[in-house]
């Protein structure tokens, strides 16, 4: 009996239709640089909001629920999956975070006694915070021209003016122009006065360094970390106000004005 012999099967080839549909996959799309940057800027934003959310403010509940949704503003944000409100975007989303953080602000300004030393050392924060906020508007609002500026933002050699920056001429400011808007390294003796109020105040803050040190052992060690580490930061916010002043950027009047005083002196054209 003859064996009956069986040709090997044909290995089965896909359709036409079925190989483009493996090759129809959706590949997601790479983040432009400036997506990328925005994203690490609202991290480093976020950054901040936490730690002052950790802060131990429990024995002020006002200012705790307010630096909470400080903190709640950017995960929102950066979370839209894990969270429950509408999504309002990134500079509305700064806006709000701004006016959480003057919330905060005004919470605080009625501590006292042990409350204090957090009280001081949150504040300090709370200027970080609303300082790089304020870039980072402008910063996101005016992309693509302003990628330079979000570069900054998310480097530690950048956040400090660039000294290479040519300082633009003085100019005279017109009368029916808002003089807040106007950048304190054009706006002559005004924007000067304020540049030496900062000097003055770095020398303040110092000397009390200095008191600090020489009657340490008075100070508990919560008491003196806190009261040193928000000196620290009044120096780094006052020398950078300075050093933008000086390099020539685009730091208005107004916002160099609310940086040194916080409110407490009204604008008067920086005088």
């Amino acid at each position: 009996m003859s064996e009956i012999m069986t040709p090997p099967k044909a290995e089965a080839k896909r359709s036409p239709a079925r190989q483009q549909a493996k090759h129809s996959e959706p590949v997601p799309a790479r983040p432009t640089e400036a997506e990328r940057l925005q994203t690490e800027a609202l991290q480093i934003l976020h950054y901040l909001c936490t730690e002052l959310a950790q802060a131990e403010l429990r024995d002020m509940p006002h200012a705790m629920a307010e630096a909470i949704e400080c903190d709640t503003v950017l995960f929102n944000l950066l979370n839209p999956e894990e969270s429950d409100s509408p999504q309002i975007g990134a500079l509305e989303s700064l806006v709000v975070l701004r006016q959480q953080v003057q919330n905060t602000f005004a919470c605080l300004e009625a501590a006292s006694g042990p409350t204090g030393p957090v009280a001081i050392a949150s504040a300090a924060l709370l200027e970080h915070i609303d300082g790089f906020a304020a870039q980072l508007h402008p910063a996101i609002a005016g992309l693509p021209g302003t990628l330079e500026d979000l570069r900054a933002l998310t480097t530690f050699a950048g956040i400090k003016t660039f000294r290479d920056r040519p300082t633009p001429p003085i100019r005279r400011v017109e009368s029916d122009e808002d003089p807040k808007s106007v950048p304190a390294a054009q706006a002559g003796r005004a924007g000067q006065m304020l540049a030496l109020q900062c000097t003055w105040d770095i020398e303040g803050v110092a000397e009390e360094i200095a008191k600090i040190a020489d009657r340490i052992d008075d100070y508990g060690t919560l008491t003196a970390e806190a009261l040193l580490r928000c000196y620290a930061l009044r120096i780094l916010v006052l020398n950078g106000q300075l050093m933008s002043f000086l390099g020539g950027d685009n730091t208005t009047m107004g916002d160099m004005h609310w940086k040194i005083f916080r409110g407490t002196r009204p604008f008067e054209g920086g005088q």
